[in-house]
């Protein structure tokens, strides 16, 4: 009996599900305002889950995207486009998350930045470029942060300037930050000084008057 009772309330919440269509139907679906020739299929599995290749397309009919999924996660190489299926980046993912190599690119094709992810966040070595492929920038990333020496450069290749950080901070500015605060004590502390010292040095208060108790109404 209690068994029965079971397998009631099993298909008490089982008959719907299977009646809407949510589970057990494989679907293969052409990707939203795709043009007529593109002939691609976005899929997704039994739990309605996104698997495979998909592509997604702007009201255009211009491809935007082009993303690896396994699980309804992202895997493996995303891709972003310009228009007429230039590609504009390309990024690694695991399990949903970046983690891997990045890539940016210019209209032209030329690459405009190079990196990497872990965990999400960059990491380690990121360089910048102008777009006849000399170095714009170049320095490292430390858990999303900058960290280390960067350097930024001219199209003659000159270096304009180097900034050193540490966990995202620019020690130069930070240094002159910390000068500016301690300045502004000292500035603080003297003022304060002066004041206790005009005080001490003010002559005293002449005594009240006293009051002649010899007079008579």
């Amino acid at each position: 009996m209690k068994g029965d009772f079971k397998l009631i309330l099993l298909l008490f919440f089982l008959i719907p599900i299977l009646s809407s269509g949510q589970i057990g139907l494989k679907k293969e679906e052409k990707p939203k305002y795709a043009p007529s020739k593109e002939k691609h299929k976005n899929k997704t599995d039994e739990l309605g889950r996104m698997q495979g290749t998909w592509m997604f397309f702007n009201f255009f009919g211009e491809k935007i995207w082009e993303i690896d999924y396994v699980n309804d996660r992202k895997e493996g190489m995303a891709k972003k486009y310009y228009a007429y299926n230039k590609v504009m980046d390309e990024q690694e993912y695991v399990a949903g998350t970046k983690e891997g190599s990045f890539t940016k690119y210019f209209y032209s094709g030329q690459v405009a930045a190079e990196g990497s992810y872990s965990g999400g966040k960059k990491d380690g070595k990121w360089i910048h470029y102008f777009e006849d492929g000399s170095i714009r920038s170049e320095g490292y990333y430390k858990r999303g942060v900058r960290d280390g020496v960067w350097k930024v450069y001219n199209r003659k290749g000159n270096i304009v300037s180097t900034t050193t950080f540490k966990n995202g901070v620019d020690l130069k500015q930070q240094e002159e930050i910390d000068k500016k605060k301690e300045e502004e004590k000292k500035k603080k502390d003297a003022q304060k000084k002066a004041a206790e010292q005009e005080k001490k040095n003010a002559p005293p208060k002449p005594p009240p008057a006293k009051k002649d108790t010899t007079k008579t109404k």
